[in-house]
C-alpha cells in the first residue's frame, strides 16, 4: 500500500467514526425528554451542541489534511462551512452541498447561542425545530460525506 493510499484510508477512517458517533447523537436525540424543564433543555441542547460540533470536527479534518488548513478570522466557523460546499479543482470536489450547508447554518448558530447563554435562558421553541430537522439533515449529510469518502479511498479525480 502507498503512503497516499494509507493517508486516504486513515482520513476516511477517522470521518467514519464521526459519523458513528453522530448517529448515537441521532439516537439521543430522539430518546431525550422533550419537557421544558431547566434540565431537559439543557440536555437538549447539549445534544445539539454535540451534534453541529462532530459535524464541524469533520469538516476540520478535512480542512486541515486537503484545504492547506481551516479559515482564520472571526467568522472562520461560517467560512469553514462555505469551503465545504467548494469544490476545488485539482484538489477535491465539494464534500457537502450548498443547500446543506445552509441547513447547518441553523445548527451552527445554535451551538453558538448555547456556548454563550445561561442553560436556563435556552428556549424549547428554538430548539425543537432543529430536533425535528436532525435526523434528515444527518442523513443527508451521511450521504454526501458518504460520496466523498468513496473519493477518497477511490482516488478519482476532482
Amino acid at each position: 500500500m502507498s503512503p497516499d493510499e494509507a493517508f486516504a484510508r486513515r482520513l476516511a477512517a477517522e470521518i467514519a467514526n464521526e459519523l458513528e458517533c453522530l448517529s448515537l447523537l441521532e439516537e439521543q436525540s430522539a430518546g431525550a425528554p422533550r419537557g421544558d424543564d431547566t434540565f431537559s433543555l439543557r440536555a437538549r441542547g447539549s445534544i445539539l451542541h454535540d451534534f453541529y460540533s462532530g459535524i464541524e470536527r469533520v469538516f476540520v479534518r478535512i480542512a486541515e489534511e486537503l484545504d492547506g488548513g481551516v479559515p482564520q478570522g472571526e467568522q472562520w466557523h461560517r467560512q469553514l462551512a462555505k469551503d465545504m460546499s467548494l469544490e476545488i479543482p485539482g484538489v477535491r470536489p465539494a464534500v457537502i452541498a450548498e443547500e446543506l450547508a445552509r441547513s447547518l447554518g441553523d445548527f451552527r448558530r445554535f451551538r453558538h447561542v448555547f456556548r454563550n447563554v445561561y442553560g436556563f435562558a435556552l428556549e424549547d421553541q428554538r430548539m425543537r425545530p432543529l430536533e425535528e430537522r436532525l435526523p434528515t439533515v444527518l442523513s443527508s449529510f451521511r450521504r454526501q460525506v458518504g460520496e466523498f469518502l468513496d473519493w477518497i479511498v477511490g482516488g478519482a479525480d476532482p
